[in-house]
């Protein structure tokens, strides 16, 4: 694989906890890029900190022979060096062996020449019979952000031109990165897709994609589910995101009781293919304080499962994608002082998102098209709640505006990258 086309913006996270005491564990949906960033470290520990070859072990649990040896803790230990040499181990997929928690419990605690590094795509606590609070940091691997789809496909040279100048975005800017943005959202950000020049390859993988995900993932060892229910219920789900959960349509249009509908919710949203965004609220006689919204972690999984090939921009499907999109890009920043919510009072009035950054909060409007004036549900909270700056994202439309006391900032959609 070309090497511009791994450089995540995650890994230098990952390379600060090398050398760290705990275990590292890469978290997220399958096929978004685990396994090259084991790789990458692999490689980075041979020609930074010259480890050898023989010091490097990469067990795939996906292989049924290395699944048998890790899948009993006695057979594992044994695989263990026996000199006092430091040792990486390189563990992807740790999920499928049922009992591996008390084996990486005793190999951190008894062996600290070891260094775990785990890649899973479920949470952590689904497949796993040992707790490891405190020794482990869990680091969650998303597809590409639109930032790392654009250094994928443009030239170095033309992508930093654009870095340079979109914080202050020109007409021909907005232009360019507005048809880059139209075919992120289109197809999505899972490297794979994204490294495919044609449409139909495009297509056909995202299909086997979600394939491989009803397959494999929603195989959960406690869960019962059934594939096709599963689909369904995704499905329904795909057409929805942007809107609050109701349980009750979901139970009535995919004929499955409210239980079953509650129990594969939480299996969707553990093996990271849903993501619930929580309201914000203060006042709960005014606000609404349940039912989160709810997006999928990416858009051309979304269109791929309503067999959906073509978007048109300004139109309300595109909005609702655009929601999806700044809210997961968010999300992507994996900044642990930050949090994200969406707000709406008892009467109707609401804010697509919610920044709290420390004590600063920040709401932003999403919008599909153009959009020249200040929301009045942006008016609304700004009345309520007093923030410094508001951001209103939409097509093409660049400006400033003042709202009482708070910069009401006009982008275009990507711009959520520099908020």
């Amino acid at each position: 694989m070309n090497k511009k086309l791994i450089e995540r913006s995650i890994f230098q996270k990952i390379w600060e906890e090398i050398d760290s005491h705990h275990i590292i564990l890469l978290n997220g949906a399958r096929q978004v890029g685990k396994t090259t960033l084991l790789k990458m470290l692999m490689s980075k520990l041979k020609s930074e900190k010259n480890i050898s070859d023989s010091q490097l072990h990469y067990v795939d649990l996906e292989d049924i022979n290395q699944l048998l040896i890790w899948d009993d803790q006695r057979s594992a230990i044994k695989t263990l060096p026996d000199n006092n040499q430091k040792h990486y181990f390189f563990i992807d997929e740790f999920q499928n062996a049922k009992t591996i928690g008390s084996t990486l419990k005793v190999i951190h605690d008894h062996h600290p020449n070891i260094k775990l590094i785990i890649t899973g795509s479920a949470s952590w606590y689904l497949n796993i019979n040992e707790s490891l609070a405190g020794r482990k940091i869990v680091i969650p691997i998303w597809p590409f952000s639109f930032k790392e789809y654009l250094t994928t496909i443009l030239e170095q040279k033309e992508w930093l031109r654009l870095y340079q100048e979109t914080t202050t975005p020109s007409e021909n800017i907005i232009s360019l990165l507005n048809s880059h943005l139209f075919d992120y959202l289109l197809f999505g950000g899972y490297p794979e897709v994204v490294t495919m020049t044609s449409t139909k390859e495009k297509i056909e993988k995202l299909k086997s994609l979600i394939s491989a995900y009803l397959r494999k993932d929603i195989k959960i060892w406690n869960y019962n589910a059934n594939t096709l229910e599963v689909q369904k219920l995704l499905s329904l789900l795909a057409s929805q995101i942007g809107s609050q959960l109701s349980l009750s349509h979901l139970s009535n249009n995919s004929n499955l009781g409210q239980s079953i509908v509650s129990n594969r919710m939480e299996l969707l949203q553990n093996t990271f293919i849903l993501h619930f965004l929580p309201p914000f609220f203060k006042n709960k006689q005014k606000e609404i304080i349940k039912s989160p919204k709810v997006f999928l972690i990416d858009t051309g999984i979304r269109n791929s499962l309503l067999n959906i090939t073509s978007i048109l921009p300004k139109t309300e499907d595109f909005g609702a994608l655009a929601e999806n999109f700044v809210t997961t890009e968010l999300l992507k920043k994996n900044n642990p002082l930050e949090k994200i919510y969406f707000w709406r009072t008892r009467q109707g009035q609401e804010v697509d998102i919610i920044i709290k950054r420390k004590d600063k909060i920040i709401p932003i409007e999403v919008k599909g098209g153009n959009y020249k004036n200040v929301p009045s549900g942006l008016k609304s909270f700004i009345r309520t709640y007093q923030p410094q700056e508001a951001y209103v994202l939409n097509w093409s439309i660049a400006k400033d505006e003042q709202y009482k006391n708070c910069l009401v900032k006009f982008r275009p959609i990507w711009f959520v990258n520099n908020i």
